[in-house]
Parts: C-alpha cells; sequence; structure tokens
C-alpha cells in the first residue's frame, strides 16, 4: 500500500496531519498537500442520484438530547 494512501487512512480514521507524519515518516506539510489533492479529487466526482439517507455523528444526537444547539 502506497504511502499516500495510508496516510488517506489515517487522516480519515481521525489522527491529525502531524500524527499521520509522525507515525508514517513523512512532513506534516506532505500528509496536508496529499489530503488536500484527494479532497480536490473528490469535488469532480457528482453523484446524480439523490440523497435519501444522512448519517449523523453521535455528538449530535449527544447535543441534541443535552438542549445544547
Amino acid at each position: 500500500m502506497s504511502v499516500k494512501r495510508q496516510a488517506l487512512q489515517l487522516y480519515l480514521e481521525g489522527l491529525g496531519f502531524r500524527s499521520v507524519g509522525r507515525f508514517l515518516g513523512v512532513s506534516h506539510v506532505s500528509v496536508q498537500k496529499w489530503i488536500r489533492k484527494f479532497g480536490s479529487e473528490l469535488d469532480d466526482l457528482n453523484s446524480e442520484n439523490e440523497i435519501s439517507v444522512v448519517e449523523l455523528d453521535e455528538m449530535h444526537i449527544y447535543r441534541e438530547q443535552k438542549n445544547y444547539c
């Protein structure tokens, strides 16, 4: 697996740029540039399907239950 793909997977798991960089032995600036490039490539993808289901984070549910909104 390529280092760039590993960086993306670690970032999507919640690690920050610096943590990913330390883990993979690369510069955090490189990690940031790779993630931005992946993101810009995703912007080019358009879905013709209508979104019918949205998944929310647990914190959103927690905040609503506690009336913090």
